[in-house]
């Protein structure tokens, strides 16, 4: 265990749990609307450099078409989420236009696109399953996923054994995987038993198992984008932690997952 390298982390941790807590749980919703844009914006600045790296360009319509879907979403629900995405997916649409020919066309329609989709949109289902079930359960949410994490390094590092995608992310293995697939259930499980998370037997299960499975996705998801950026980090924000989407990157794709189980 590189004992160094967990006491670098350790102060992100120290300070930026009491501050999730404090903003998805504490405070109102204007609040943690506001964090969740400004991660999305971030974000969308870091997913810029990964996939559009020989360009220095800002990602501003991405930035406006972001606030645009994350205000709606805030202010009128789940019809103006997905209205107000299709609108800026349009909106996308009409720039690429605009702009004419540059011999990136194409290319840039679809960074546009998937960037909305990736951080706003999924940012706008967590606001939303956090209006219908309380600040709590979200926050539990993001928990479940360091559960997660923690759980597949204790095991990958006691186990180790065969990796799970060695070109993709040589550090993770099998063990960890099923490792923290389990510590993510369990912490799940305890969160319902001690009733901080309220919700029906089937829908837990469907639930704890989608982030335990999608989390670890997801993850190698990112790791993609990095590798094919030859980048080790999305960024430096964070220090040793990397960037924004260095520590969100587990968690993103769920957030339509669980509004979904919370609407079924």
């Amino acid at each position: 265990m590189n004992v160094s390298k967990v006491l670098a982390r350790l102060p992100v941790l120290i300070f930026g749990i009491p501050i999730s807590y404090a903003v998805l749980v504490l405070a109102d919703a204007w609040v943690r609307v506001s964090f969740l844009a400004i991660v999305a914006l971030i974000g969308q600045f870091e997913l810029c450099k990964l996939i559009d790296k020989d360009s220095n360009r800002k990602p501003f319509p991405e930035w406006v078409g972001g606030l645009t879907i994350m205000i709606s979403s805030h202010l009128y629900g789940e019809r103006a989420l997905f209205i107000s995405f299709s609108l800026m997916i349009c909106a996308g649409m009409v720039f690429t236009v605009l702009r004419g020919l540059r011999g990136d066309g194409r290319r840039r329609f679809c960074h546009i696109s998937f960037s909305l989709y990736y951080l706003p949109f999924c940012l706008s289902c967590f606001e939303l399953f956090a209006k219908s079930t309380g600040g709590l359960s979200l926050f539990i949410i993001l928990a479940s996923i360091w559960a997660l994490d923690i759980g597949a390094y204790v095991f990958g590092m006691s186990f180790r054994g065969p990796k799970l995608a060695p070109k993709i992310s040589p550090n993770k293995t099998i063990s960890g995987a099923v490792g923290g697939a389990l510590s993510c259930i369990v912490f799940l499980y305890l969160m319902k038993h001690f009733e901080f998370l309220i919700i029906t037997e089937t829908k837990f299960w469907i639930l704890a198992i989608s982030i335990a499975l999608i989390g670890q996705v997801a993850d190698l998801f990112e790791s993609i984008l990095k590798r094919e950026s030859e980048v080790k980090d999305s960024g430096a924000l964070l220090g040793s932690h990397g960037g924004v989407l260095d520590r969100i990157d587990s968690v993103l794709f769920l957030g339509p997952v669980c509004y979904a189980i919370l609407i079924m």
